[in-house]
């Protein structure tokens, strides 16, 4: 019995100290990548009006921090979306490394939309507002109704909107309700709206959590739905349709394998 008690203290101390090093290689890394990345990023982004300049580079920091970490990505769709048109893309959202595979495997410049707070962290902020983030104050209609408005026109030839529609990341993996604020962006900006699943990336990367895992992450494109046809009144069961394709390729398809 005291073997087995000792044993057991022996493999929790042991994964508790290699979960300790490997969260620290990731935070390393991703320190080294975003410096190495992120200063000249910022400086293009100085000098880009579109955007598409500073977002490109994205790709590559995307790139290696998810390599580094044995993170594989598989995307299924693209061909339901066509590389020079812009759309509005929603999604769920369980994980840091949400965006990091979306801007990987979409071939659109992204603007994320993020909620205002955001942009008042020292440094992080600016980054953001120089990386064409798009910020909207939840608590004030009447401004994000500007906002959008505002960035609404300057989607074109490819420059997209992206909505996380949970609003923050799920903390068990687990799809919560969406928000509006996609579908009437789409509606106001008359785009498509384009279904975004993304599939194992909780389990890699939870909430609160600093070490990413190696394994498999999943990304399925769904077919555009045409937003011409509805007015806000059917903003609702826009929402509800988005979200039951998001929900019916997670029941699908569940959390990508694991390697």
């Amino acid at each position: 019995m005291t073997n087995i008690v000792l044993n057991l203290l022996l493999s929790y101390n042991y994964q508790m100290f290699k979960d300790s090093i490997m969260s620290l290689w990731t935070i390393t890394t991703t320190i080294v990548y975003t410096v190495f990345l992120g200063i000249p990023a910022i400086f293009i982004a100085l000098f880009s009006k579109t955007g598409k300049a500073p977002f490109k580079m994205a790709r590559p920091w995307a790139w290696l921090i998810m390599k580094t970490n044995r993170v594989k990505l598989v995307v299924e769709g693209l061909e339901n979306i066509a590389k020079n048109n812009s759309y509005v893309f929603i999604s769920n959202h369980s994980s840091n490394l949400d965006p990091l595979a979306v801007a990987r495997a979409i071939p659109q410049t992204l603007r994320f939309v993020g909620k205002k707070s955001l942009a008042k962290i020292p440094i992080f902020g600016w980054a953001c507002r120089l990386g064409k983030i798009i910020f909207i104050d939840r608590a004030d209609s009447q401004a994000a109704v500007e906002t959008i408005n505002k960035t609404a026109k300057d989607l074109k030839d490819g420059i997209s909107a992206y909505f996380f529609a949970e609003g923050t990341r799920s903390k068990d993996g687990h799809l919560q309700a969406f928000k509006k604020g996609g579908i009437v962006f789409a509606m106001r900006a008359k785009l498509p709206i384009v279904p975004i699943t993304i599939l194992g990336s909780h389990s890699l990367l939870p909430k609160n959590a600093f070490r990413i895992r190696p394994g498999i992450m999943k990304i399925i494109v769904g077919d555009p739905i045409d937003t011409s046809s509805y007015s806000e009144n059917d903003k609702e069961s826009v929402l509800q349709q988005v979200r039951s394709i998001i929900s019916s390729n997670i029941e699908q398809y569940g959390e990508a394998r694991q390697s």
